[in-house]
């Protein structure tokens, strides 16, 4: 799971083309982390797919292939996972990828610094290392050179969507620990870093890439507001607003490409019960029916599909029968309700009226706070937000990934609940291999979720992503727009010369 925002605000800038000497991508905030074991968000994701490799990556359409890793084979247990590293796999500094740099890196994603350990804690010893109570990880195995292992503890087919995502990345072995090294780290994907500051990061091809390499040369990510980004793309200067999935209505696409799409998201407002009033779950189920989620999601995007739970469509648990809506509510607690919501959104301020008013109109003490995404995050990942507005990405096409957010001991817990249904629900699906059984516990966890109230679900997005007329190759990715394979992207050279003409007449 991974957070993003997003925006629906109409730009009225007047469409004049001015071509840019690199492709510049708009992005809502910077990186929360340089740091693949770090990172929950999606700017940090983005920026992983373009700097990073693994020894997997995702196709457009949930399968796998091969990355760093040239093949794979698994034991017929389903315990034994071994890699052949390409040969041809370097880092940035042009040294060669061993299997020895795979163990360094993999090591980190189940080390006691981990954000992401609850994805890799199936492999074998991780649980001991994560506790420091062993100096190595026993599942993670160096063959020779070119042959790496894997270990489970138990079968886990999922373990591959988890090796192909935007945490699962090589990092070299040899300046992993240099105090520094993420301020302009090395990695082996398809760019490389040339500069970042507090506003953008400046990438170009790796001309060393193993594999199929980038069509562009050079990449910025721009740090921009939604409108911002959408009057400085009116003109040319930005190429890629597919960090906010809009409406397609927006006066921007009247100069660009609406590529739409569907998403794998849930867009909720995360409840905390940390904190009273939501340490109950009568209030909790109060709050929830005291707003009614259709008037918002028809008023700021109406385009979505409306959601009655938390897991998105497609997947199993999603559920498809409505909440009810309160007309008025009674028993109201008297605690003031601070509810945080990305202030990069371009309509931040009507969102935070349209709040304001409806949980007052059934007498909650609600203050909407409009916040900047970053301390949002670090609000999210200290824990110290009761209510809050974000979008719960699908980083891996298996729904546990979003259900064992809710898992007591998961330092990704945001809701702080604590409940032994839910544990037992999850530890059961992580024994079983058989796909069948394991939707069934995956149906059972998504319906105890939904009982216990632990999230406002506002709606599933379809996203309308504008591109550069002048671009070709775009194509999002099923699961978030930070897989959007940007290899394949390029520019249409004739398009851009007509631009040019024309914007010298």
């Amino acid at each position: 799971m991974s957070l993003g925002i997003f925006s629906v605000k109409n730009s009225q800038s007047k469409s004049i083309f001015e071509p840019a000497p690199a492709y510049v991508k708009a992005i809502y905030s910077m990186p929360v982390s340089f740091d693949p074991i770090k990172m929950n968000d999606g700017a940090s994701l983005i920026f992983s797919e373009l700097i990073y490799e693994g020894l997997l990556r995702f196709t457009d359409d949930y399968g796998v292939w091969p990355a760093i890793a040239e093949s794979w084979t698994t034991s017929s247990d389903g315990l034994v996972l071994k890699f052949k590293i390409n040969p041809l796999a370097k880092f940035h500094n042009g040294e060669p990828i061993t299997a020895s740099d795979v163990k360094a890196s993999l090591s980190r994603n189940v080390s006691s610094e981990s954000l992401v350990y609850k994805f890799y804690d199936v492999i074998l010893g991780a649980k001991d290392y994560f506790a420091q109570k062993s100096e190595d990880v026993s599942g993670l195995k160096v063959i020779d050179n070119l042959t790496f292992e894997i270990h489970l503890e138990k079968p886990f087919p999922p373990i591959l969507y988890v090796l192909a995502g935007g945490t699962a990345k090589i990092l070299p072995s040899k300046y992993i620990n240099d105090e520094g090294f993420f301020k302009k780290p090395i990695g082996s994907g398809p760019y490389q870093v040339e500069e970042i500051n507090d506003k953008e990061i400046h990438l170009k091809m790796f001309s060393g890439y193993h594999g199929n390499g980038p069509r562009i040369p050079k990449m910025i990510l721009e740090l921009l507001n939604q409108e911002e980004a959408m009057e400085k793309a009116s003109r040319g200067l930005v190429h890629d607003l597919s960090s906010w999935p809009m409406n397609g209505k927006e006066e921007v696409f009247k100069s660009g490409q609406d590529i739409s799409s569907v998403v794998a998201d849930t867009w909720i407002i995360g409840l905390n019960t940390r904190f009273p009033p939501f340490d109950r779950l009568e209030n909790r189920r109060l709050f929830q029916q005291s707003i009614d989620t259709e008037k918002f999601r028809t008023t700021f995007y109406p385009d979505a599909k409306p959601a009655f739970g938390y897991i998105p469509p497609s997947f199993p648990g999603h559920e498809s029968l409505k909440v009810n809506f309160l007309e008025t509510a009674a028993r109201v607690p008297k605690e003031l309700v601070e509810l945080y919501i990305p202030e990069e959104l371009s309509r931040s301020q009507e969102m935070a009226h349209f709040f304001e008013e409806e949980f007052k109109s059934k007498g909650w003490n609600v203050k909407v706070i409009p916040t900047k995404w970053e301390e949002m995050m670090k609000g999210y990942n200290d824990k110290t937000l009761g209510a809050f507005l974000v979008s719960m990405i699908v980083d891996y096409p298996d729904p546990e990934f979003l259900l064992n957010n809710f898992e007591s001991k998961n330092l990704d817990n945001f809701s702080g609940i604590k409940d032994a249904k839910i544990d037992e629900l999850i530890l059961s699906s992580r024994k079983t291999q058989d796909r069948i059984e394991r939707q069934k516990f995956q149906l059972a966890l998504a319906k105890r979720v939904n009982e216990l109230s632990l999230s406002i679900n506002l709606f599933h997005s379809r996203a309308h992503y504008w591109i550069h007329e002048c671009v070709e190759g775009f194509k999002p990715n099923l699961l978030a727009v930070a897989y959007t394979d940007y290899r394949k992207v390029s520019f249409d050279q004739k398009c851009l010369k007509r631009r040019e003409l024309w914007n010298k007449k």
